[in-house]
């Protein structure tokens, strides 16, 4: 679910009881927003975030020097190269726990292609969402923020595509339904953006992910199943043929019951670094 409210309709929606004293808010990284030579700039301590009225979106990892450009229809450069393109919403987690999501909105001289839209940054209690993004219409520039309601904005706007900021090097990885860690380029991104029909596990893996911070896939009855027919499934070696079953969680083997299992593996927020933990169900 995408939400078009505004962050000023969103804070008269909650109830002055909801709202949490100005002592208790978190801003961990001193985030603020602020307008100037026609731009909308976004900072904090680790990142300089800058957008403009013309489709582009341009990420400093002021710790690093990385630099990542969203320009165009959109297209995602990694320090002024070329990585992917991408078309539907798309989220990326950078390494202090901001989170940047790009919507997209068809291209007036193309509806077959996208241009970044609207962009909604979140990091604790601060949020702040950019609009008029796209060059369809030229002078809309603009933005909202808020100290107060950050973690609910980033609850009512779809991830969609979900991407992390590399750790260990150049770009974004990611983590498939089956737990498989993968470095992002035109191949995954081909297989997994929505907009252009991406992997089915991919239409419901926002359902999965709830647990803030974390990346966790649970599969669980008849949906495993009409996954286990698909291409690609986790049981399946690249030529089609039935994988060989190893031992079971728990102990069991071929001849127990139809347990499984399946390999998450994630990152949490303060120290940013990977996991892998088994899941079982019967």
């Amino acid at each position: 679910m995408t939400t078009s409210t505004s962050l000023a309709a969103l804070a008269a929606f909650a109830s002055p009881s909801c709202r949490p004293p100005t002592a208790c808010t978190s801003n961990p990284t001193h985030a603020s927003t602020t307008m100037a030579g026609g731009k909308v700039c976004f900072e904090n301590d680790n990142y300089r975030i800058t957008m403009g009225d013309d489709n582009s979106v341009n990420i400093c990892n002021k710790n690093t020097g990385e630099n990542y450009l969203a320009w165009g229809d959109p297209h995602m450069q990694v320090d002024g190269q070329q990585a992917f393109d991408f078309w539907g919403t798309t989220t990326l987690s950078l390494d202090d726990g901001t989170k940047l999501t790009i919507q997209t909105t068809p291209w007036a001289n193309d509806p077959s292609m996208t241009l970044s839209s609207k962009v909604t940054i979140t990091n604790g209690d601060y949020g702040v969402q950019v609009s008029g993004v796209d060059s369809n219409k030229v002078g809309d520039l603009g933005f909202e923020e808020t100290e107060h309601f950050g973690g609910l904005l980033d609850a009512l706007v779809d991830d969609g595509n979900l991407l992390h900021e590399n750790p260990f090097g150049q770009g974004f990885l990611a983590v498939d339904s089956c737990g498989r860690l993968h470095r992002v380029d035109q191949e995954y991104i081909n297989q997994t953006d929505l907009q252009k029909g991406g992997a089915l596990e991919k239409r419901f893996a926002q359902a999965f992910q709830q647990m803030a911070g974390l990346l966790a896939l649970t599969f669980i009855g008849s949906f495993l199943s009409g996954l286990a027919a698909g291409k690609g499934d986790c049981g399946e070696r690249a030529g089609g043929s039935q994988a060989p079953r190893g031992p079971r969680l728990g102990g069991m083997d071929d001849t127990g019951a139809d347990n499984s299992f399946v390999m998450v593996m994630g990152r949490s927020n303060p120290g940013m670094s990977w996991f892998v933990a088994a899941a079982g169900w019967t």
